[in-house]
């Protein structure tokens, strides 16, 4: 979506408030998410972008909800992620010293359009492990069906055999 700066940029506000939503189907070239990672909806933007005698500033909050698996259990689960978004919003991307390209938003044709950076982003939020809860126990290595759920496998634990021989001298000692 473009965000239309026109008043911000004639001066005739000192700031502009914003909310939409961005549907990641209709950003082109939309930065590659995590492959177990699918967007539960459209991602929410809330924020304000202000001007202080030139220097634009762009403050957001950023809340997408998204579904994977547990990386324990591979059960389905739901989250949300919510995290601020900030930029500088300038007329030309050459005149900046210090920042780097991607803390900039340059503004074309009196707008910014941003949904790209909001998504890449989000790619960069979005936490590298997902647990169901954090008791999962995981999958039986046997049975391969989840441990705490329907799993029925014996559950006393293999020995190895090159023990064996310790196990028999506990055993003698206990008696």
């Amino acid at each position: 979506m473009k965000l239309d700066l026109t008043p911000l940029l004639n001066r005739r506000v000192p700031a502009i408030d914003f909310n939409f939503n961005v549907d990641v189907n209709e950003v082109p070239d939309a930065c590659d998410l995590p492959e177990d990672i699918s967007l539960g909806g459209d991602i929410e933007v809330v924020g304000r972008i202000t001007d202080n005698d030139g220097y634009m500033t762009l403050k957001a909050r950023i809340r997408a909800p998204y579904d994977t698996v547990c990386d324990r259990c591979l059960a389905p689960l739901s989250d949300i992620s919510e995290f601020d978004f900030s930029r500088i919003v300038t007329l030309n991307s050459t005149g900046v010293d210090g920042l780097d390209e991607d803390e900039l938003l340059v503004v074309k044709e009196g707008g910014i359009d941003f949904d790209r950076e909001i998504i890449e982003e989000l790619s960069l939020e979005l936490p590298i492990y997902h647990l169901c809860s954090e008791e999962c126990e995981g999958l039986c290595s046997d049975c391969g069906k989840p441990i705490s759920g329907g799993c029925t496998c014996k559950k006393e634990k293999e020995m190895d055999p090159r023990l064996e021989t310790f196990k028999k001298l506990l055993e003698n000692m206990d008696k």
